[in-house]
């Protein structure tokens, strides 16, 4: 069995009518490829009805998938199976009986009840994350031939020639096995000349939520994210998933967390700040992680820092709806440097998420010396550090990669807004007590 979960409107329903689409297309005969295929959706008003004979429906449904498996392999498609009550006991039957159909369900991430009832399926069911669309997908779609290179995970391809950087590609579902550290710093200090900077601006302010990119208006685009990835997540999904009795504050609570994304912090410092219990803070929190609105980094477990006990991190799944619930205007947001610096590090952080044999990712702060992260990825760790301004000193550089040395990374990138001038990388290339590259947003961001 095969579950597709993800965040409000990110794309779920339409993956699975794509997946329909492509089991047909692919098969020696479509048509009776076709007639073993039932996708129902548990929004059905008909499950409404007073007297609904849950029981029977769902067993006819299956006995449906099993007459048509007699043909072949037979796919059962349950869309927002979260709707159906004690959806998981079914699955689980008639996965235990084996029966000869194929389960691909879907279910919103924001409620925390889904997640709890999948967990009762493990070792019978692959649960596939679905989040906004990165840089390199948001890009590929609004403007497919803006940029003149192409980044795969997996390789990097130069005027058509692919050079493997990481052992195995993303797509095969295998971990991880080795990364190729000195070739992945090396090309990606190739795309130094790229000025792609504004499209990572355009990309900060209009996220990752397709249907929101063709909206007419601003207004459109503030009231259809705060309405989706806001009232509807924490008044509808959790008032009702999770038994949650007191809405309003944990809107305060997360309004709060907007204020300044990628601040270190810890629960007595925001409930002092926002004025509410410290074991409040600790409720809410996973029910706001488990609706794919934030996500919090913890500090590396390996290091040896010595900060207060407790800090991490928040940062924002998607910066679109921070922009819509502030009511920010993309000039707003750009003319704000400090708050561009923290986008560009709430976006990295987002994408470094995706990374194939990410282990662990974290950060380590103490006092005035910090790397925004620490990346494991397999056996190999990389120190990254993110420094969006229009010019970066040498003296930062060297300081980030002394500072990976000391944590035990094989490698450090630093992420930059502009290009760095070639022969300045070369003379820090040089003076690097590690392999170092020095890399626009734009052309890392390619790389997920």
């Amino acid at each position: 069995m095969v579950s597709v979960t993800g965040p409000r409107r990110v794309g779920k329903s339409t993956l699975l009518q794509q997946c329909i689409q492509q089991l047909i297309k692919d098969a020696p005969d479509p048509q009776a490829q076709a007639n073993r295929i039932v996708y129902f959706s548990m929004q059905d008003p008909g499950l409404e009805i007073p007297g609904f004979n849950q029981d029977k429906f769902f067993n006819e449904l299956v006995a449906t998938a099993v007459e048509a498996a007699k043909e072949g392999v037979t796919y059962l498609f349950l869309d927002e199976i979260q709707r159906f009550p004690r959806w998981e006991l079914y699955l689980k039957k008639f996965y235990d009986l084996k029966t000869p159909v194929r389960f691909v369900v879907s279910g919103s991430a924001s409620a925390p009840i889904f997640k709890k009832s999948r967990e009762s399926l493990l070792g019978r069911i692959k649960d596939f994350h679905v989040l906004p669309f990165s840089f390199r997908e948001w890009n590929e779609i609004t403007s497919p031939n803006s940029f003149a290179i192409h980044i795969e995970m997996g390789s990097i391809e130069i005027g058509g020639d692919a050079k493997p950087i990481i052992a195995e590609h993303r797509l095969t579902g295998k971990r991880l096995q080795q990364l190729d550290t000195t070739r992945l710093i090396e090309e990606l200090g190739g795309y130094a000349g790229q000025k792609v900077g504004k499209k990572v601006e355009l990309f900060f302010f209009e996220g990752g939520f397709p249907e929101v990119w063709n909206l007419p208006t601003l207004l459109a685009k503030q009231e259809y994210l705060y309405q989706n990835q806001v009232e509807r997540v924490i008044f509808e999904d959790l008032l009702v998933a999770a038994e949650f009795r007191k809405p309003e504050m944990l809107r305060r609570f997360y309004l709060g967390l907007l204020k300044d994304p990628g601040r270190e912090s810890n629960l007595s410092q925001i409930s002092s700040e926002i004025g509410l219990a410290r074991s409040t803070i600790e409720t809410y929190f996973p029910l706001l992680e488990a609706t794919d609105l934030v996500w919090r980094l913890h500090k590396h477990t390996s290091t040896k820092s010595t900060p207060k006990a407790g800090n991490f991190k928040t940062y924002l799944v998607d910066l679109a709806v921070r922009n819509a619930v502030m009511k920010l205007s993309q000039e707003q947001m750009v003319a704000d440097p400090t708050l561009m610096g923290a986008y560009a590090e709430n976006v990295v952080a987002n994408h470094l998420r995706r990374w194939p044999g990410l282990v662990e990712l974290g950060y380590w702060r103490r006092n005035n010396d910090e790397i925004d992260f620490i990346v494991d990825l397999g056996s190999t760790r990389i120190g990254l550090e993110v420094k969006y301004r229009n010019e970066v000193q040498d003296k930062d550089v060297l300081k980030a990669a002394r500072l990976s040395l000391a944590h035990g990374c094989e490698a450090c990138i630093m992420v930059t807004k502009e290009p760095m001038a070639a022969d300045n990388i070369e003379k820090l290339k040089a003076q690097s007590p590690l392999p170092l590259a020095v890399v626009p947003l734009a052309a890392f961001l390619m790389l997920f």
